[in-house]
């Protein structure tokens, strides 16, 4: 049921992709992986040099941002920065967990120089940055024209596509699932209540939460399937509008609970999949959305404050958080993920028994808690345990990045390691196949919306990654075989009316898409 290209790390090319990847001039052979990723890798290097040099932190910081930009000047399709190219964006995530806070500060120092205890931290962060880098150029792809005959078939060019339905009736569900989680808590109870206690209500109901992420595959998808029709010059049906505008307006209710992540995250999904499908977005948009999301991001930290005091009052709260805010570039969040790393770093809090421990439970804590009550805790909730212990037992929680979860199982080598695999498997390689030309429309949601988590999870830990990739998996499998459902019962009614009128009625047919594909749906 799920396209071996979605599994597969040799993506199918498509013609003349092997001329434009070399292609600086005729004749030009295209550059091998293999040597630019050698070069990437004798980059690596500059770090550890440049701190011997200039110390201070000054090294390994400025060897961070070179490695921040390698992968996008080494890219298979020729130098360029662009926000959604891989290259780019999986190398930027990582930089804004763990590498935006010490540069601003450094930055921002008389000295430009970091303290000893940030030093330590950055000398770990620097470790994933070179895993990220050689991962980033090892996996870059030459960009593919979709297959529009595939996507928008040409015997039903205008109809709704059962995979239309069955992403539909996901979304459906995605909602279900969610109103059986505010049933559960009470929805008198979810519009009084504040954030942290929110997080506490929410505690061993996580199979329910989910519903959002199948939520915004739908919502994804609809775009998907707009921009398609839209780029084969098609009107597209009312339905698929409707039901897409529907969908994202549901999501605006995560606001309403002091949220930010569900819109941002999902607004990112949607650009990501409509840049891998070929929709170029400019980057002034690009950045004016950015500005928006810095924004959206500081009120809705300021509305938290006073959830469950009403409207009017977390309307005010979040105004004047907009008006205190002195230093916009001074991101609270990003601060407060890398002051945990530096925690991490000089204190090396014994948080695991043995090496590799939170890895392993990484995998057991997938086990709901409704059937394991006594499942390992997460790194994040011993780190909070830990350091504030009655911030924890008020339902308060601190983000454990990526990089810290890797140095406290196998020290520089863990870090190196687990940002490799978070880079390759779960952000580049998803974005790979969004962009495959082959990919079904499904499959390119379901990539796009597990790679717009980059820095989500660049700054939470293993186990929280798993529980999104097979909450996105359960979806994808929901959504073909609801549309597998559909096929059959358009098949059974269509061989129905066949019967009724004495014969098979022609198909249609849009001289604008040229030959006749295979049936898609």
């Amino acid at each position: 049921m799920l396209s071996p290209s979605f599994f597969s790390s040799r993506l199918p090319r498509a013609r003349g992709a092997g001329r434009a990847a070399g292609a600086a001039g005729a004749g030009t052979k295209p550059r091998s992986r293999l040597v630019v990723t050698l070069v990437v890798a004798a980059l690596a290097t500059t770090g550890p040099v440049l701190e011997s040099a200039l110390g201070e932190g000054r090294g390994w910081t400025l060897g961070f941002l070179i490695l921040l930009i390698a992968p996008s000047l080494a890219r298979a399709g020729g130098p360029r920065f662009h926000p959604l190219d891989p290259e780019t964006y999986v190398p930027a995530s990582y930089f804004l967990s763990v590498g935006y806070a010490p540069v601003l500060g450094l930055v921002m120092s008389s000295s430009f120089a970091l303290s000893s205890r940030d030093t330590a931290a950055m000398q770990i962060a620097y470790a994933g940055a070179a895993a990220c880098a050689l991962v980033c150029t090892a996996m870059s792809r030459v960009p593919e024209p979709p297959n529009t005959a595939l996507l928008v078939p040409s015997d039903r060019p205008r109809a709704m596509l059962d995979q239309d339905w069955g992403a539909i009736a996901v979304g459906v569900v995605g909602l279900g699932l969610v109103a059986a989680l505010l049933a559960s808590i009470g929805v008198g109870r979810v519009f009084s209540i504040g954030y942290s206690d929110m997080h506490l209500a929410e505690d061993g109901k996580g199979m329910l939460g989910a519903g959002w992420y199948l939520v915004r595959i739908a919502i994804v998808y609809c775009f998907l399937r707009l921009a398609s029709l839209r780029k084969a010059g098609l009107p597209a049906p009312r339905v698929l509008i409707v039901a897409g505008a529907c969908l994202l307006v549901s999501i605006l209710f995560n606001t309403v609970i002091g949220r930010r992540g569900p819109l941002v995250w999902t607004a990112l999904s949607i650009g990501l999949a409509l840049h891998a499908y070929g929709i170029q977005i400019r980057r002034l948009w690009l950045a004016l959305g950015m500005v928006c999301a810095l924004f959206y991001g500081i009120a809705i930290q300021g509305a938290r404050a006073q959830q469950g005091e009403g409207f009017e009052a977390q309307i005010s709260s979040a105004m004047a958080h907009l008006e205190q805010t002195e230093n916009v570039l001074d991101i609270g969040e990003f601060r407060r993920i890398y002051e945990n790393l530096v925690v991490v770093a000089n204190e090396k809090p014994s948080l695991v028994h043995y090496p590799g421990e939170s890895w392993v439970n990484g995998f057991l804590i997938l086990v709901p808690k409704p059937i394991w009550p006594d499942r390992p805790l997460g790194l994040g909730q011993r780190y909070v345990m830990w350091i504030a212990p009655d911030f924890a037992r008020h339902g308060g929680g601190f983000a454990m990045s990526a990089t810290a979860e890797g140095y406290l199982n196998f020290g520089y080598l863990g870090t190196f390691i687990e940002v490799a695999v978070f880079s390759a498997l779960f952000f580049f390689h998803p974005l790979n196949v969004a962009a495959a030309r082959d990919a079904t429309m499904l499959i390119r949601a379901t990539a796009a919306c597990l790679a717009s988590f980059a820095y989500n999870q660049f700054r939470g830990e293993l186990t929280s990654l798993l529980k999104i990739t097979v909450s996105l998996g359960i979806a994808l499998i929901a959504a073909l075989v609801l549309a597998s459902l559909s096929r059959h019962v358009r098949r059974g009614l269509a061989s129905l009316a066949s019967v009724r009128r004495g014969g098979a009625g022609g198909s249609l047919r849009d001289p604008r898409l040229g030959r006749r594909s295979a049936p898609g749906g």
